[in-house]
């Protein structure tokens, strides 16, 4: 079988579940709307490998929103997110150069071993106009308790999301570069251990929520968190 064709049927399975709000998802949707504060109305916004499209929900009403995603079932839940729905591979985006104002993702790059990382992030930036930006997300190398919970993951074969790397700020500025993306800086998302996946709650959402509101306050984040982000311009 095909390994894009594995790939889908891995995440059709993931998105066929009921998701709770993760932790990490609600830092993710705070900062996201940061964001599209400060983009201007009428943009053109993409997410490579969109998921469920929850992030959308906050650019779809002052701009035109492309959910991208290689599930089915993942597409059957952002459509009602976004503008666009539709299916692909990330290395070959159905959308002409220089589409996009921006262009994100977050849990994606991560499950493709280099060159491939590179190409798809090229990918992304092709779909980039000039002076538009890119946005990646990946996991964290420098996060202990991110390296802890995923070994133990492993041993017990708990892991669902297939193969996965992690990255520090310099593997990601560097994957960026050779991609030929200018980079702008860094950021760091879940600072704290976890007390929500996407499967079990230990805390309730309105306290986790009130939590992640202390972040902003904890300095230097891409060098501890959960996930490490990185900003990039399309010159």
């Amino acid at each position: 079988m095909p390994e894009s064709h594995r790939n889908a049927e891995l995440w059709d399975k993931i998105w066929r579940k009921d998701q709770i709000i993760s932790d990490y998802s609600i830092r993710y949707l705070n900062f996201m709307t940061e964001l599209e504060r400060a983009l201007p109305t009428g943009s053109t916004v993409c997410e490579a490998g969109c998921g469920t499209g929850q992030t959308l929900r906050i650019f779809s009403s002052r701009h035109r929103t492309v959910g991208f995603d290689i599930s089915k079932n993942a597409l059957t839940l952002a459509k009602s997110n976004c503008n666009a729905p539709i299916q692909g591979d990330i290395f070959r985006i159905p959308l002409r150069d220089g589409t996009c104002d921006l262009v994100y993702n977050s849990g994606v790059i991560e499950h493709f071993a280099y060159p491939a990382n590179v190409a798809a992030v090229t990918e992304m930036a092709r779909v980039t106009r000039r002076g538009g930006r890119i946005i990646v997300i990946v996991p964290n190398t420098l996060c202990l308790w991110y390296k802890i919970g995923k070994e133990i993951a492993y041993r017990v074969k708990r892991f669902e999301f297939g193969y996965e790397e992690d990255y520090s700020p310099g593997r990601l500025r560097t994957t960026l570069e050779n991609a030929g993306v200018e980079v702008q800086g860094f950021f760091g998302l879940q600072a704290t251990p976890v007390l929500a996946t996407n499967d079990k709650e230990i805390v309730s959402f309105p306290l986790r929520r009130r939590i992640a509101r202390l972040e902003r306050y904890c300095p230097f984040r891409e060098y501890y968190s959960y996930a490490v982000g990185i900003v990039g311009s399309k010159e």
